[in-house]
């Protein structure tokens, strides 16, 4: 059971996401940065508008339900495996027709792939055996292929939670990245030896900077300790400059 604590933080977070979700609401450079990642992408892009975002990884939306609220003008392509995250994800959004969903995985070349099926899905992976874990044959595509048949030039935000694969999402997408067609990047990654399972944030970091993006902050920080004083894991978000310039 979840504690008043927690919940009263929920419930916080939420109500001020609704107000920096507002359309209206000016960007302020005033706002601390950190707190919500959806506005600070908008703030680092000088506008709220958005016309492409990916969504790698998608579970049963969690993170599009944040797109839908920030970004309600912009297409959304979610990517989900799971085949019961999926249909949850259809249920939630199906109706939605700027919400486009695609039950595949993504990664460095198109085929097949074996996931890892954990009784919480949030820990679904792509990467090795998982101990006590079972396992489905899933269709892979890469983000060049797929952007290239969907006619997509670019992608504004590019979100991957995939546990420990976004390294792999992020080779599948070396044409549009060299060619300054992806504006941010959001990606899960551990700072710590306890999440060996996840990204790690020092590899992520520098395949990010040898592609030319700029660490632009850390979102969502999952903490732990007697004190909170350490962190576990998070989402780190990247902006490529020239890219922002060439579709700003």
């Amino acid at each position: 059971m979840k504690s008043l604590k927690h919940l009263l933080a929920v419930a916080f977070q939420s109500s001020i996401e609704t107000v920096l979700s507002w359309r209206r609401l000016p960007l302020s450079r005033y706002f601390p940065r950190g707190f919500s990642w959806p506005y600070d992408v908008q703030r680092f892009a000088g506008t709220r508008r958005a016309e492409v975002i990916f969504d790698v990884g998608a579970n049963v939306g969690q993170t599009v339900e944040r797109l839908v609220r920030y970004f309600p003008q912009a297409e959304i392509f979610s990517f989900e495996p799971d085949r019961r995250c999926f249909a949850e994800l259809q249920r939630r959004f199906g109706g939605n027709a700027r919400v486009h969903l695609h039950g595949l995985a993504v990664g460095a070349a198109p085929g097949t792939a074996t996931l890892q099926l954990n009784d919480d899905s949030q820990l679904n992976t792509l990467v090795g055996a998982v101990s006590g874990a079972t396992s489905a044959a899933v269709e892979v595509t890469t983000l060049d292929a797929f952007a290239a048949s969907a006619g997509i030039s670019h992608i504004d935000l590019l979100k991957i939670d995939v546990e420990g694969w976004e390294l792999e999402v992020l080779r599948g997408a070396d044409r549009l990245i060299a060619d300054h067609n992806v504006v941010f990047v959001l990606a899960e990654a551990s700072f710590s030896h306890r999440e060996p399972s996840m990204q790690p944030f020092a590899s992520l970091h520098g395949e990010m900077e040898k592609r030319g993006f700029v660490l632009g902050g850390f979102y969502d920080q999952k903490r732990y300790g007697p004190r909170n004083e350490f962190v576990l894991f998070g989402n780190v978000l990247y902006v490529h400059p020239a890219a922002r310039l060439k579709w700003g």
